[in-house]
């Protein structure tokens, strides 16, 4: 029998390969007739089979180059202590909150300044780290600092209080014929500023709210005419003081205040429990008189004579007191004028 051996490439492949090996495999097929002639195909092996390629070795990746040693990071310079806080008006918290801000952050901006040029312009995480540590070592001199801030806004604030009162237009004109007489070394003699809370109080309940609001308005017209009048957003106290219209307000203020102490005994002693009930808390800065100081008579009579001392000027003269008679009746003009003699007589 003769055989015949063909090799043909299969239909199909089965496996998926890359590259050259995707190339499909000749597969070998042997044919033989039989006796009548008729083909057998005869599954042969792979061509080839023997011949495996060889794939070319993969090239060994580049050793990574030795990380460089991590520079010891040198102890920060010592953080400087933040200088002590100088605020104009301790009692604005806007100023302090912001002049302890700026302070805490400067220094420790200044610090990482320091450390950056010392390293070349650049700080690594352990340079941070070890100034962590030296902000740490300085944080109970700073909340030391935050403390007597905080006492200082403290004390200020109760003191502004009263002194806010004062600051209304028409106390800041009662208070000023009056300012004179405060003195720094202060006796039962003499009035002191410690009285003005109390005063504030005794005036409102002499007068009564809404004398004292219109009072009020008053003063606050003539400052905002001022000051369209002037074109400047400062305003001068001095000014005020001296405007006409100013002292018809305070002249009217001094006539009812000095007509509701005609029963004088009664209504002295009653001011003074007022004053002393009221006094302005103690102060660090005050002397040793001023925190024991309490008012009594001969200075309640000074200081009432420094407070009606523009009406006893007026009432001097007969055109003055047809004047305030029109104003406020001859009733409380009269006892005004008592009052006014009493305070020199005791």
């Amino acid at each position: 029998m003769i055989r015949h051996i063909m090799v043909k490439p299969p239909k199909s492949s089965e496996v998926l390969m890359y590259g050259d090996q995707a190339k499909p495999a000749s597969r070998a097929e042997i044919i033989s007739f039989d006796e009548k002639g008729k083909p057998i195909v005869e599954s042969g092996g792979v061509a080839g089979a023997g011949a495996v390629r060889a794939s070319a070795p993969r090239p060994k990746p580049a050793p990574k180059p030795a990380p460089k040693p991590i520079e010891q990071a040198k102890p920060a310079a010592a953080l400087k202590k933040p200088a002590p806080v100088a605020v104009k008006n301790p009692a604005s918290a806007k100023e302090v909150s912001q002049a302890l801000a700026v302070g805490a952050v400067g220094s420790m901006v200044d610090q990482m300044k320091a450390a950056a040029h010392a390293k070349g312009g650049m700080l690594s995480i352990q340079d941070i780290d070890a100034m962590q540590v030296e902000f740490a070592a300085k944080a109970k001199d700073m909340q030391a600092q935050l403390e007597s801030a905080f006492v200082n806004y403290a004390d200020a604030r109760e003191r502004m209080q009263f002194d806010q009162e004062r600051d209304d237009p028409f106390y800041r004109l009662l208070v000023k014929s009056v300012s004179s007489h405060f003195k720094e070394q202060a006796s039962r003699k003499t009035p002191s500023r410690r009285m003005l809370p109390g005063f504030f109080i005794a005036v409102d309940m002499l007068l009564g709210p809404d004398v004292v609001s219109n009072h009020q308005e008053r003063c606050r017209s003539i400052i905002a005419r001022l000051r369209e009048e002037s074109g400047d957003d400062s305003f001068d106290w001095d000014v005020f003081y001296a405007e006409r219209d100013a002292l018809t307000v305070s002249l009217d203020a001094q006539v009812l205040i000095a007509a509701q102490f005609k029963e004088y005994d009664r209504r002295m002693n009653w001011f003074l429990t007022i004053v002393n009930s009221n006094l302005a808390p103690i102060d660090s800065t005050m002397s040793e008189g001023e925190q024991r100081w309490e008012l009594a008579e001969p200075g309640f009579r000074r200081f009432m004579d420094a407070l009606l001392s523009s009406l006893r000027k007026v009432l001097s003269s007969d055109k003055g007191r047809e004047r305030l008679v029109k104003r406020h009746g001859q009733e409380n003009v009269a006892a005004a004028l008592q009052v006014l003699k009493r305070l020199v007589t005791g």
